[in-house]
């Protein structure tokens, strides 16, 4: 064989067997541990569900492997479903793919599995993300209702889940007509006890929310619930998680972190809301990834060329 055509047959044979032992090695991470990404995405090339404009959420099966389950009363509608178009947030990354989920009114509950089995995580902390935006907001009250956090359960059942912390709560505006506010709700489910950030947004308003759990061990009701409201996008891909956010230690602790629920639960939710780009991790990078610097992947790409260039011609020389 003529050496430079050896030389490439042979880097090709070795570049294969390196990326099947990546792809591999890639699933394995993603079908066990954290972090999970959901971007509500065409996922049926990675043996997950089309996520079709209009589809309930319920029954979707995303690129992780990680399935959204009915969790409420059979029968019951709305439930959340598909929703067309994606929601930016500026520097954070994103796959695209142009679809969010969308919830609101009183119906029925999507629930998520976190790739982290039905033990769950019951130590540390964990975190999540996503982007927001609200699009009718006429059934808000100013006392306040949650529509998202963490549950203890995983899969399917056929009551509403109660076993809730990290709530994402919003109210509307006490001062601002058309205007909401955004809170946090460690598990307790009190009015009096939320606790609510200063800022107020409408419904021309893209937020980006960063939640976490930490489990405390010196008695039932120490755990500590964050919440983040449009952290500066400085902050994004850090080592640690920045200072500024609402803190909740009110309410019961969860025994374990299993799963992440998106009700349609109760008529004073927002009638109509979508998220997009949602994320779990053990930490503040795994859920606020940015978006790398075009400097850096074209130094990246020309690194990667040019040792690829160097090992041919070695090779090559040598035959």
């Amino acid at each position: 064989m003529n050496p430079v055509m050896k030389c490439i047959t042979h880097q090709g044979a070795s570049m294969k067997k390196f990326l099947l032992f990546f792809s591999l090695s890639s699933l394995t991470v993603s079908a066990f541990a954290l972090p999970d990404y959901e971007s509500f995405s065409d996922a049926t090339g990675a043996g997950g569900t089309s996520y079709n404009t209009g589809d309930n959420l319920a029954g979707q099966k995303d690129a992780g492997g990680q399935s959204w389950f009915l969790a409420g009363v059979p029968g019951s509608s709305p439930q959340p479903t598909i929703a067309n178009g994606d929601l930016i947030v500026p520097g954070l990354y994103s796959a695209g793919g142009g679809h969010s989920a969308a919830f609101g009114g009183n119906g029925n509950n999507a629930r998520l599995n976190l790739s982290v089995g039905a033990g769950g995580i019951t130590a540390g902390t964990v975190y999540f993300s996503f982007a927001m935006k609200l699009t009718d907001i006429s059934t808000l009250t100013t006392g306040g209702i949650f529509w998202a956090g963490y549950n203890n359960s995983q899969g399917a059942q056929s009551t509403v889940p109660n076993t809730v912390a990290t709530r994402v709560v919003t109210r509307a505006s006490l001062t601002t007509p058309g205007a909401y506010n955004i809170g946090l709700d460690k598990s307790l489910g009190t009015p009096a006890n939320f606790v609510w950030a200063s800022g107020e947004f409408t419904t021309a308003s893209t937020v980006f929310i960063v939640g976490s759990y930490t489990f405390n061990t010196s008695s039932g009701s120490d755990d500590v619930s964050q919440l983040w409201i449009n952290p500066n996008s400085s902050d994004f891909g850090a080592a640690s998680a920045p200072g500024g956010s609402l803190s909740s230690t009110s309410g019961n602790d969860l025994v374990r972190v299993a799963s992440f629920t998106l009700y349609n639960r109760n008529a004073n939710e927002p009638a109509g809301g979508l998220i997009d780009d949602l994320r779990f991790g053990l930490n503040w990078a795994d859920v606020t990834p940015a978006v790398p610097e075009p400097t850096t992947i074209t130094l990246g790409a020309l690194g990667l060329v040019m040792l690829g260039l160097s090992r041919f011609l070695r090779k090559a020389s040598k035959n």
